[in-house]
């Protein structure tokens, strides 16, 4: 029988040879609820508390997803007790870094410089997953990147892609997966199950240097990065779909029939408004043809931050506001009670009644055959912006058409988005008129006529800000400004992260094709600008 020392002797051979071991330790942060847990182990889970010592000294910091903060790295003191190291966490903290030079080690023969480093991030969003790209604090960096259902590690060695590197990735259903970084550095795998994942990657550096008068011929350092994974659930799908001419922003969409239509919306730049830059366009696309082109319709007034429904074949157009002013004059901004239908059969319009009170970044849904408004303001030129605390129904199966308050929202937000699910509304994030953007959720139950709360969408306050929401085949789904799809659970308790976008974009629309896939349309990037293509998922149940 083989004695436990011949065991750890093959061990230490093995890691001396090639950077992995059977028993080595590598340090890992793992967020928890209020505080970060500072791991020595093979993987990102506790390990044997009484080497945690070995650590203690370790320096650890938090990057801030605050874009009003003055130094967005903020240091986090360690706490050794009760078998725990351990740091409390920032609520704002976007990405946690640690760094620790273990000293100068001899391995029979061996010398060398050992050094750790690790990652992890604040939040399970994929599109918050970005590099710190700061050599001074993390010279060696994991960074993850999904693309489809295969997730991506790039490996760089101060600032650059590095070539030929060991990584290995266990956990989510990958069985210590190894592999060698190409060319730009990356390896990629294919996690299959939630949790989570523990990445490191190893690089040697042949300088030789002192620390503390032992000399060592070389330094090896590790780097690990611990995932929250969610394998996705939704799928890009190729398409023929043309980009749109124009890029637009805080426009109208809908889906009738075989049909995607959208209408008006903001051309020019973020934060300016003019005559100029509206749009008054009404064009569609057919989304089962084989060459699908962007066909001009009858098009009306120009329009920003409106809603556009379909019910029965039909088109409807709620509000929005029109800019008064030139380009290069002061802003006059004034929101509208336009309530008007198209039918795509006759390819007019029809004015029908208007809405209670100017309103604009609101938004609609139709439920059970009656159109549903919510949300929004008043912008009156120079006068006090009005933000609504009213809630309005107008029922599209009466010949008479009327509007109808419904019981007073809890809220006054605007540029949030409006689903109908299993019978209720679902107001979705949304920017408050005190406190900012915001995640939250109410609820709206017509049979009672009564409003609570819901489940908070996943991500900090800006991942509620020009969302877009839509149930298909009976999944509630909303995209956010990270590009993040997320789907209510089956209970109705929480968020569920269902995917990535290719093109992360706000103030789009997300909405269900006649086949059960989802067509995400227009929105813009606070980092790339306006988004021009469109993209089709198909969600698996």
């Amino acid at each position: 029988m083989t004695s436990w020392r011949v065991l750890f002797g093959l061990c230490v051979a093995a890691w001396l040879a090639v950077g992995q071991t059977c028993a080595a330790h590598f340090v890992w942060i793992v967020p928890q609820e209020g505080k970060v847990q500072i791991y020595f182990s093979e993987a990102a889970e506790p390990d044997d508390p009484a080497l945690l010592s070995r650590i203690a000294k370790a320096q650890l910091w938090a990057r801030t997803n605050d874009r009003r903060a003055k130094e967005p790295f903020q240091a986090l003191p360690l706490t050794l007790e009760n078998n725990t190291l351990s740091a409390i966490s920032p609520a704002s903290a976007a990405v946690y870094g640690l760094s620790h030079d273990y000293g100068v080690l001899s391995r029979g023969e061996a010398m060398f410089r050992l050094r750790y480093y690790a990652k992890a991030y604040g939040s399970p969003l994929p599109g918050e997953w970005i590099a710190v790209g700061q050599a001074d604090r993390l010279p060696l960096e994991l960074t993850p990147e999904w693309q489809g259902p295969t997730l991506v590690l790039t490996a760089t060695w101060q600032g650059r892609p590095a070539k030929g590197l060991a990584v290995r990735v266990d956990g989510c259903g990958l069985d210590a997966f190894e592999a060698i970084t190409d060319d730009a550095g990356r390896v990629i795998c294919e996690p299959t199950a939630k949790g989570w994942l523990s990445a490191r990657v190893r690089h040697v550096d042949a300088t030789p240097g002192e620390v503390d008068g032992k000399p060592f011929p070389e330094t090896r350092s590790y780097s690990t990065l611990s995932l929250a994974i969610e394998p996705p659930a939704v799928k890009a799908v190729a398409h023929a779909l043309p980009a749109l001419e124009k890029g637009m922003t805080s426009f109208g969409g809908a889906v009738a029939g075989d049909y995607l239509y959208v209408y008006g919306g903001h051309y020019g730049g973020a934060h300016h408004y003019s005559q100029e830059e509206q749009s008054g366009d009404f064009r569609r696309i057919s989304l089962t043809a084989a060459n699908p082109q962007w066909e001009d319709l009858p098009g009306g007034p120009k329009l920003t931050g409106l809603a556009l429904v379909a019910h029965n074949g039909k088109l409807y157009r709620i509000g929005g506001f029109t800019a008064k002013n030139a380009e290069d004059a002061e802003q006059s901004l004034w929101s509208q009670d336009g309530f008007a239908m198209y039918d795509p059969a006759t390819k007019t319009w029809t004015d029908l009644p208007k809405l209670p009170e100017p309103r604009s970044s609101h938004d609609a849904a139709v439920l059970d055959g009656k159109l549903y408004v919510v949300g929004g303001w008043n912008l009156a030129g120079n006068a006090e912006t009005q933000w609504h605390d009213t809630a309005w129904v107008c029922d599209l199966n009466r010949p008479d058409l009327k509007w109808d308050p419904i019981a007073t929202p809890p809220f006054h937000r605007r540029a949030l988005s409006l689903a109908a699910h299993n019978g209720k509304l679902y107001v979705l994030g949304g920017m408050q008129e005190q406190g900012g953007p915001s995640t939250r959720c109410d609820v709206y139950d017509p049979a009672l006529n009564a409003w609570s709360q819901g489940p908070s969408l996943i991500g900090n306050g800006m991942e509620g800000f020009g969302n877009s929401s839509f149930a298909i085949n009976g999944q509630l789904l909303a995209s956010t400004m990270s590009g993040s799809v997320q789907r209510l659970s089956a209970n109705g308790q929480q968020w569920e992260l269902a995917g990535q976008l290719a093109h992360p974009r706000f103030f789009h629309r997300l909405l269900p094709t006649a086949s059960g896939q989802v067509v995400i349309v227009g929105g813009a990037s606070m980092t790339t600008g306006k988004t021009n293509d469109l993209e089709l998922l198909s969600l698996r149940k």
